[in-house]
């Protein structure tokens, strides 16, 4: 009997097999190079019935909403582990739910038959992968998509939580002057500047995709995110929004305008003489802030920027 966890272990070895491939590249044979695992086609093709009757019940009951949306997060996750600036509203993961939802259906239309042909599996994944270049293609853009054309495994894409100590170093931000509240952008799964400004007396909140949502820390999309004018003594970002903002800005296609308009919301959040202390800088958008009278202070160096709302 296929049960729920068999599902979830499914798409788990599933990812797991296609893990560091390359989406976009294609083959001598002009087909991607991602394919079912040897132990999914045994699946298809042994216990075809089994699955068609855990999909049957999972519609009944109304679980299926509940399996898409946990291969859809699954996958998404994957995404962004493979390059962080891979970047997914709540649209486009609504978006990946129905392309999930559509393969379900394709599954339990198949699984049907006494078993599938490994012909038909092969083009069940392969429709699926094509259905997942369109999804990043329509989400992300073409100019960070096509790079992973020219070669079939990705490339590495770094990504690393620093120690508390060393951020507050780099940042040149002292415990005894720091304005409160505070809040991390980009904070991490751990979320360690966060626990490190906490346990220090510190009323800190941390915001961040991918961490567990607690009363201090909240998984949310910072170009999603409503912030509040006057509610901030001072907001942290290291190698998180700006580091993302200048991908952008460096795109040709990139999100620019959006990230624009996030960064002065950020600053609007300020209390006065709150700071939005990140790295790296934005000199593109520094320039503009020193140049204008908007009542902002800029400092700057080659490692990082304090913007202290004057007034």
């Amino acid at each position: 009997m296929f049960t729920i966890v068999d599902f979830q272990d499914f798409v788990e070895q599933q990812l797991h097999h296609n893990r560091n491939k390359s989406l976009f590249y294609e083959g001598a044979n002009g087909r991607v190079l991602l394919s079912p695992s040897k132990e999914s086609k045994y699946i298809f093709n042994y216990v075809a019935r089994d699955i068609s009757y855990f999909l049957q019940s999972a519609y009944s009951n109304g679980t299926i909403r509940q399996l898409i949306t946990y291969i859809s997060d699954k996958t998404i996750k994957l995404f962004i582990e493979a390059n962080q600036y891979l970047d997914f509203s709540f649209q486009d993961k609504f978006q990946l739910q129905k392309i999930y939802s559509k393969l379900m259906e394709r599954v339990f239309t198949l699984s049907k038959q006494i078993e599938m042909t490994d012909a038909e599996i092969d083009e069940l994944f392969y429709a699926h992968y094509k259905s997942l270049q369109l999804f990043l293609l329509h989400s992300n853009g073409s100019a960070i998509c096509y790079k992973y054309k020219e070669k079939p495994h990705v490339f590495d894409v770094k990504c690393a939580e620093y120690s508390p100590e060393f951020q507050m170093e780099l940042l040149n931000i002292e415990l005894s002057t720091i304005k409160e509240p505070v809040l991390d952008i980009g904070c991490g799964k751990q979320a360690n500047l966060v626990h490190y400004l906490k346990k220090n007396g510190v009323e800190a909140y941390g915001m961040d995709r991918d961490v567990q949502t607690t009363n201090d820390v909240g998984k949310m999309n910072w170009l999603e995110s409503s912030f509040v004018p006057n509610a901030w003594g001072t907001i942290i970002s290291h190698m998180a929004f700006s580091n993302h903002f200048k991908h952008h800005h460096l795109r040709a296609d990139g999100n620019v305008e959006k990230y624009a308009k996030t960064y002065m919301n950020i600053l609007h959040s300020l209390k006065r003489e709150g700071r939005f202390i990140y790295a790296p800088s934005l000199s593109f958008m520094e320039d503009v802030l020193i140049s204008s009278t908007d009542g902002y202070h800029v400092e700057t160096n080659e490692l990082c920027t304090q913007v202290m709302r004057v007034f």
